[in-house]
């Protein structure tokens, strides 16, 4: 992934700063500004957010333009009367429900991860990973410190995203028996480096290969032995190997991804206010 600098993001700084300026001659409410913030501005970024790692500097001069629109206006006129971080809440927590652009990106690009994960072949992106930046190797595994900044970035979402990756084993598995995190203690290359070879196994070894008829067909070594293997065997099912999202419907979504990198704090007791089917927007900077 190309790393952007500052001069690469002027184009969408540009858009932002026009549509702000568009709005110069409107007497527009705190609420009025939310709206086209979440509505349009941020709309602007979104494609960005996809396709790119955001550096931070980058992230902070957008928000920057959004901050002073919100508390200022087009005009320029006006000062800021929470942070920023506090109008990124949701609103049953007191903000006012903007996503906060960081996360966006960090959830956006964690998809990429999961249809890597996925080895979902309908994409030539991902197919060129698998032959250029893998070469056999698991994506749980590879190093984090070779590559592009921007492979390298993606690569550190895989901390977060495991707890939430469940990798159920099918008949003829073809995950990889030590770089696949097919056990409950992930890549067991990880936890038991020298054991490939204690076993005569090759590292790039698969499942199927070590499973017959439904029995572990292997040389245990105590500390394999001590993974109640036998436990193990009795989950796996005679359909074909899946892996899935840790949610009911086992599907990653945008949302659950956002909730993964910013986390929900506690509800305020009134924030049923804020919420009722006939409230005033303008009203959540008064309560």
């Amino acid at each position: 992934m190309y790393r952007l600098s500052l001069s690469d993001c002027k184009p969408l700084l540009s858009k932002i700063d026009s549509r702000i300026r568009g709005w110069g001659g409107l007497q527009l409410s705190f609420a009025a500004r939310i709206q086209l913030i979440k509505s349009v501005l941020m709309s602007l970024n979104i494609y960005w957010a996809m396709a790119f790692i955001l550096p931070k500097g980058i992230i902070r001069e957008i928000e920057k333009r959004l901050r002073s629109f919100l508390w200022k206006g087009a005009s320029g006129d006006g000062y800021q009367k929470v942070t920023w971080n506090q109008v990124c809440r949701p609103l049953e927590e007191g903000g006012q429900g903007i996503r906060d652009i960081l996360v966006i990106n960090l959830a956006l690009m964690s998809r990429h991860l999961w249809k890597i994960i996925q080895e979902n072949c309908d994409s030539i992106w991902v197919n060129w990973i698998y032959h250029v930046r893998l070469r056999g190797k698991s994506i749980w595994t590879v190093n984090d410190r070779m590559g592009s900044w921007g492979w390298r970035k993606l690569l550190r979402l895989r901390q977060v995203l495991r707890p939430w990756v469940i990798y159920r084993v099918g008949m003829g598995s073809s995950f990889l028996l030590w770089h696949d995190p097919w056990h409950s203690l992930g890549p067991l290359i990880l936890q038991f480096p020298r054991e490939p070879q204690l076993t005569d196994s090759s590292v790039k070894a698969k499942l199927q290969e070590v499973i017959s008829n439904g029995q572990w067909n292997w040389p245990l070594v105590p500390d394999i032995e001590s993974l109640d293997i036998i436990f193990f065997l009795s989950t796996i099912h005679r359909g074909d190997d899946r892996i899935s999202w840790r949610v009911e419907g086992g599907q990653f979504s945008n949302q659950e991804a956002y909730a993964l990198f910013h986390p929900l704090g506690p509800k305020l007791g009134w924030s049923s206010l804020l919420l009722a089917p006939l409230k005033i927007p303008r009203n959540n900077f008064i309560l």
